[in-house]
């Protein structure tokens, strides 16, 4: 609130299929990185098993997320954070984005924008708040000194230094090229109706802004009821 208080804040997520809610979840996080899994196992554990496929926007993409949903066999229509920036002219076209510098596999070797070459140093691990491993290799350039684009480049006095993860860079070639295929786009756009008409409908139409309950417990009873009267009211709808 800014002035030292805090209020009791509710992450809600919502399963939809064909208009209907299936399941929700209510979480104390405000990201939905580290909501999508628990979700789900928690709607695997209500139905007795998971969806064929998950559509799901940027707040869903990360390494974590794709190889859960990998490892279940689960077909993955999500979107990472920088995708919509990456299908724009000025993504592309920016020479010290360093996802667009050179990098030769059979060397294994990036190239900066003065055409020095960025050699592997090291491996390095990095642990999520969920305690997921991520296993990074690190580049560096060891011939910035004199280049008259380090300014530009890196205020690193040891030179430029990039990660790579390999992991992630497959599973995020495998997300772009589903969200670029037809299928892709079709399911995108069947994710816009889905499950914001649920927030719109509860939200806009009814003016229900906030909880008037406290606790997740309480909390997640409130929203299942309003839940079940988008349900109740969309059936009637369906069999008219």
């Amino acid at each position: 609130m800014l002035n030292g208080q805090l209020k009791p804040g509710y992450n809600v997520q919502i399963g939809c299929e064909n208009g209907f809610v299936v399941g929700y979840d209510i979480f104390p996080n405000p990201t939905d990185t580290r909501t999508l899994i628990p979700h789900l196992e928690n709607m695997k554990t209500r139905l007795g098993k998971l969806p064929n496929e998950v559509i799901a926007d940027a707040g869903y993409g990360s390494e974590e997320n794709y190889a859960y949903l990998e490892n279940e066999k689960v077909g993955a229509t999500v979107k990472y954070t920088m995708w919509q920036k990456e299908q724009s002219r000025s993504w592309t076209k920016n020479v010290w984005n360093t996802d667009n510098w050179k990098y030769d596999d059979k060397t294994d070797v990036y190239e900066c924008p003065a055409g020095k070459p960025l050699t592997y140093s090291h491996n390095s691990t990095h642990r999520t708040v969920t305690g997921y491993k991520q296993n990074l290799r690190i580049y560096t350039c060891h011939d910035c000194e004199g280049c008259e684009f380090r300014n530009q480049c890196t205020k690193a006095q040891g030179g430029k230094s990039i990660q790579r993860n390999e992991a992630l860079t497959r599973l995020k070639d495998k997300a772009r090229d589903r969200l670029a295929s037809d299928e892709g786009k079709r399911l995108m756009r069947r994710r816009a109706f889905e499950d914001e008409t649920v927030f719109g409908q509860l939200k806009a139409n009814q003016g229900f802004r906030r909880f008037r309950l406290r606790g997740t417990e309480k909390v997640s009873v409130e929203w299942g009821l309003l839940v079940l009267g988008f349900n109740m009211r969309r059936l009637m709808r369906v069999g008219s």
